[in-house]
């Protein structure tokens, strides 16, 4: 096999922990799915998969091994994404006060899937993350395949593991949303929660916390 079989299963055990910790994805994909429903939810998700699969290619090349060696390169990517998570927040609340629906058009998940992958590609602690996990379950031995082939290969299962994660947050925040859109003024409060958590999330990342 191309990676050790005992290695793959604690990858895979150490994912599930890792997806079931509450984290600044989930925190995003549940502000999009109350901002949106239940299709601007999977936008979120999809965006915020796409924006690893980029990370785990890194990760794999070794680009993120630059990133961790330049602190001014981490702090400006820290930076522009917190700035990015705060102007969405800033929308939304603008969005709360102008009492816009909470059903977007469908455009709207298009520009959702983008802003969820620009939000974690612009995370630099998600490329630092990927590049200190990756390797601990990769098993340098002969006749295994190269250390980049395994890291693109074990990559995806966290991301994969995300996904049914993602699915009960967005089923039970897309109910709540759905029953309470029905009143304007329900709809004005699921876009300034939306507006609190892109704030709090931008927040943390401008500040540096994890």
């Amino acid at each position: 096999m191309p990676v050790d079989p005992a290695l793959l299963l604690a990858c895979t055990l150490a994912g599930i922990v890792v997806v079931l910790s509450p984290g600044p994805d989930m925190m995003f994909v549940l502000g999009q799915t109350l901002a949106g429903g239940r299709r601007q939810g999977w936008a979120a998700t999809v965006g915020i998969w796409c924006g690893a699969m980029v990370h785990i290619l890194l990760a794999a090349l070794g680009v993120a091994a630059l990133l961790a060696a330049e602190p001014a390169l981490f702090t400006v990517l820290r930076l522009a994404g917190g700035a990015y998570l705060l102007w969405l927040g800033v929308a939304s609340l603008r969005a709360a006060w102008a009492g816009t629906p909470v059903a977007g058009p469908a455009s709207a998940a298009r520009r959702v899937v983008l802003q969820g992958m620009l939000t974690n590609l612009t995370n630099p602690k998600v490329a630092l993350f990927f590049l200190a996990f990756l390797p601990q379950f990769v098993d340098a031995s002969p006749g295994r395949a190269p250390e980049w082939v395994q890291m693109l290969l074990l990559g995806p299962i966290l991301p994969l593991l995300s996904v049914p994660v993602f699915a009960a947050v967005i089923a039970g925040a897309a109910g709540a949303a759905a029953r309470l859109s029905r009143s304007a003024r329900a709809a004005r409060w699921l876009h300034g929660a939306a507006g609190v958590i892109f704030l709090g999330l931008g927040a943390r990342l401008v500040a540096g916390r994890s």
